[in-house]
């Protein structure tokens, strides 16, 4: 099944993320409208035909790849241990931010990012984690053929005189993450749509909402170009909370 075993930040966390940030900030009605901070992450896998997600698929990486079986089966059981975390160093993975912005009322939002190949840390900071590394994995993109994933992650509503820390941060102090044991603000932070580039692929794929399985977003489109060194990425889609 085709993207539908790929990355997966939330696990179980992707079928009710939206829900629990109906509350967040104390909003106590719909919450489908309204801006909303949101994110977009690079997870590129340099190398692969190292993955083990599904090797010899088309696209060949996942899940397993960035966080390690014995973190996803804790966050699937209902007790996340950070602690457990076990990336698949052999498959080169980098998790690198790539931009963020604040979607309309309606949670529409365009989000355009470049990176240039580089040696790892060669012009990024990838001592993390940080902002820019947040599971400090100290990747970067090395591999002109990479398998790329890219991520969505909402970061709630929009904070007055906070956006621009919601928009620049993985974990910032407004949100939580219960998935990383992480708790700061009221909203919740989470990876909430994602496509998906085999690697050397090139062009326009569709979008994915995060669930089991995940589900196709309408009027959604991500296009990945590869042009020498570098990759750019488009994505145009809808981030909204849930109906109270």
């Amino acid at each position: 099944m085709r993207k539908f075993f790929l990355t997966l930040f939330t696990v179980s966390m992707a079928a009710s993320v939206l829900g629990s940030n109906a509350h967040a900030g104390g909003y106590d009605h719909d919450d489908r409208y309204g801006p909303r901070a949101v994110t977009l992450w690079w997870v590129i896998f340099n190398e692969p035909d190292a993955c083990t997600a599904n090797p010899g698929a088309a696209e060949q990486c996942g899940a397993v790849d960035i966080f390690g079986a014995p973190y996803l089966d804790s966050v699937a059981n209902g007790s996340p241990d950070p602690s457990l975390i076990a990336p698949n160093h052999a498959s080169g993975v980098a998790v690198i931010y790539a931009t963020g912005a604040k979607t309309n009322y309606w949670g529409k939002v365009r989000l355009a990012a470049s990176i240039y190949r580089s040696e790892a840390g060669g012009g990024l900071d990838l001592s993390g984690p940080n902002s820019v590394d947040p599971l400090g994995l100290g990747r970067a993109f090395e591999n002109v053929d990479a398998e790329v994933h890219l991520v969505v992650r909402d970061h709630g509503h929009r904070v007055r005189g906070g956006l621009l820390t919601q928009i620049t941060n993985f974990l910032e102090p407004y949100c939580s993450d219960p998935n990383l044991l992480y708790f700061s603000g009221d909203n919740i932070c989470a990876d909430v749509q994602f496509a998906v580039f085999a690697p050397g692929e090139s062009g326009k794929d569709a979008v994915y909402a995060f669930g089991n399985p995940p589900s196709k977003q309408r009027r959604a489109s991500a296009h990945l170009f590869r042009q020498g060194d570098m990759l750019q990425a488009v994505i145009e889609t809808r981030v909204q909370g849930s109906k109270d």
